[in-house]
């Protein structure tokens, strides 16, 4: 579910900008600005929006209920109020999450079935194909099953 509003977040971000800078107001009223900055509401929910396009073409959103999304040609990256964090490349449609545990242990699974495990620089990781790679303070190397 957490991944799900992390991406909806990135979708919506970089939609923001895709209907010639224009959003629908609370009153159904569309609102166009400059193809810097634009904002919107969603009556249904109360939750707001704030997007602006710097000079690369980096849009990045803030919403209302914690939600931060930076977005560049279909690709992204969202981060929830929690911590955890969700990345999508358009060009190959690959995607990750990350959550931060309270032990300060990072998990990434990512779509295309690769999974790792890491704190302060070093972890363990499994790609989906069946290598295993770790990183430790004196060592590091991958093993192929």
């Amino acid at each position: 579910m957490k991944i799900l509003s992390l991406l909806a977040c990135m979708l919506f971000a970089s939609s923001m900008f895709a209907q010639e800078d224009c959003v629908k107001n609370l009153h159904g009223e569309t609102d166009c600005k400059n193809g810097q900055t634009a904002a919107a509401v969603n009556p249904n929910t109360g939750n707001a929006a704030v997007a602006h396009k710097n000079a690369n073409g980096v849009t990045t959103t803030q919403t209302s209920n914690g939600f931060t999304a930076k977005t560049r040609n279909g690709s992204g990256v969202a981060q929830g109020p929690n911590g955890t964090t969700a990345a999508v490349n358009g060009k190959t449609g690959n995607a990750a999450l990350a959550q931060k545990n309270q032990n300060g242990v990072t998990t990434t699974q990512t779509t295309n079935g690769g999974k790792a495990k890491t704190k302060n620089g070093m972890g363990v990781s499994q790609g989906p194909g069946g290598t295993d790679c770790a990183k430790g303070k004196n060592h590091e190397g991958c093993t192929k099953k």
